[in-house]
C-alpha cells in the first residue's frame, strides 16, 4: 500500500506515537515504521530516543528498554512549553521608532536606550538591542548605520621627526600624579580638529574635563597659535572670575596651535604637554572627539560651520548618556561639581553648558 508522505515539518501527534509504540513492540524496523507513517527514518530514530524508558520484564525480572508513547508525548508537551519568551518589545512600534530615530541622530544603541528610557513602557538591555539590530527589527538601522559600526584600520606608527622642537614646553611628567586618577575636578585636556586639510576656517578647539568628560567646543578662525590664544582669552572673559575655579590645569599635545605656552600660563592655568606621538595621554579628549566627528565628519569642509553648530555639538556631547556613568550624562556630573564650588555667577556657567 502506498503511504502518502507526511508534510515537511509536521510534528508527531499522540495517535502517531501510539502507532509507533505498537509497531516498535511488534518488532518492526525503523525503516518499516517510517514507511508506515510516511516519514523519514531519521525522524523515527529521533522519536524513539525521546520515548525510550526502562521497563521490567514480568517473567525474567530483567530491566529492558522500550518505546513508550505516553512518555514521548509528555516530553514533547514539555518542549512546547519550554520555548523562550517572545520579543520584549512586542508590538511596541513607538518604542522601536524612537530608538531608530535616536540612532539616526548619532546616538549609540546604549545611549539611545538611555535617552528613550521607559517613556513607552519598555526598556531593553544593550545586548538585546544589538541583537534586534542584527535581526533587522529596528527600522532603517543596521550595523553600518551605527556611529562605530566597522572595524578600525590600525594606523602605522609614525616616528616624530620634531621631538626636539618643544623641549622648552612643560612636560606632562611634571603634572601631579593625582590627576592621573581622574577623581579630581578641574583638569582639562585640549585638542583641535579640522575638516579638510585645505582652506581656511577649518578648525574647532575642543576641551574635555577629565573627571566628568564635560566638553567645550569653540569654532576658531584657523588652526594657529594666535587663534587658539584668542579663543582661550575669550573663554576666560566669558567665565570671568569663575574661570580659575573651573580650570586648574590643561593638558595638550605639541601641535603648532598650542606652541605659545606663555599664553596659557597667562590665563593662570598651567599647561602640560604630552609626549610626541602619545595621544592616549589625552584619552578623554580623543574619545570625545569621536562623538564630535558625528557633527563634523573628517574630510568634510567646515567652511559653513559656525559657533552655533559648535555649540549644538557641545550640548549633544554633554547630554549624551554614558555607560561609564551608568546612563548618566556629563552635564549631570558637572553640575554636581559646580554645586560644590562658590561661584560668582553660577547661572552664567549653567547657561553656557546648557545645564537646567
Amino acid at each position: 500500500m502506498l503511504i502518502e508522505p507526511r508534510p515537511k515539518g509536521k510534528h508527531f501527534t499522540k495517535d502517531d506515537r501510539v502507532r509507533i509504540e505498537a509497531l516498535y513492540k511488534a518488532g518492526h524496523t525503523q525503516r518499516e515504521i517510517a514507511q508506515e507513517l510516511g516519514c523519514t527514518q531519521p525522524a523515527i530514530c529521533y522519536e524513539l530516543k525521546k520515548g525510550i524508558i526502562d521497563q521490567l520484564d514480568g517473567e525474567t525480572w530483567i530491566m529492558y528498554k522500550t518505546y513508550d508513547a505516553y512518555a514521548a508525548q509528555q516530553y514533547a508537551e514539555y518542549q512546547y512549553t519550554a520555548h523562550g519568551n517572545g520579543l520584549k518589545i512586542g508590538s511596541n512600534h513607538d518604542y522601536v521608532k524612537a530608538i531608530g530615530e535616536c540612532i539616526s541622530m548619532g546616538y549609540s544603541p546604549y545611549a539611545a536606550i538611555e535617552k528613550v528610557g521607559n517613556t513607552y513602557g519598555v526598556k531593553v538591555s544593550k545586548q538585546t538591542m544589538y541583537r534586534y539590530i542584527a535581526e533587522g527589527l529596528i527600522p532603517d538601522t543596521a550595523y553600518k548605520n551605527l556611529p562605530v559600526g566597522h572595524r578600525k584600520k590600525r594606523k602605522k606608527k609614525v616616528e616624530s621627526t620634531m621631538r626636539s622642537q618643544c623641549v622648552t614646553h612643560r612636560s606632562i611628567e611634571r603634572r601631579s600624579k593625582i590627576i592621573m586618577m581622574r577623581d579630581t575636578f578641574g583638569h582639562w585636556e585640549i585638542d583641535s580638529i579640522i575638516g579638510t586639510s585645505e582652506g581656511k576656517n577649518e578648525s574647532c578647539l575642543v576641551m574635555t574635563e577629565r573627571y566628568t568628560r564635560e566638553e567645550i567646543v569653540i569654532k576658531v578662525e584657523n588652526k594657529t597659535a594666535d587663534a587658539t590664544t584668542k579663543a582661550m582669552q575669550g573663554l576666560k572673559q566669558k567665565f570671568g572670575d569663575d574661570f580659575n575655579k573651573i580650570f586648574f590645569t590643561i593638558t595638550l599635545d605639541n601641535g603648532s596651535e598650542f606652541a605659545n605656552q606663555n599664553a596659557f600660563d597667562a590665563l593662570g592655568v598651567p599647561a602640560f604637554y604630552c609626549h610626541p606621538g602619545h595621544p592616549y595621554e589625552r584619552g578623554s579628549n580623543e574619545n570625545n572627539n569621536k562623538l564630535l566627528r558625528r557633527h563634523f565628519p573628517k574630510g568634510q569642509s567646515m567652511k559653513h560651520k559656525t559657533q552655533y553648530h559648535a555649540t549644538q555639538a557641545q550640548h549633544f556631547i554633554n547630554g549624551y548618556p554614558r555607560e561609564m556613568f551608568n546612563g548618566r550624562c556629563s552635564n549631570d556630573l558637572f553640575k554636581e561639581q559646580l554645586d560644590q564650588i562658590d561661584l560668582y555667577n553660577k547661572q552664567n556657567i549653567l547657561d553656557f553648558f546648557n545645564i537646567n
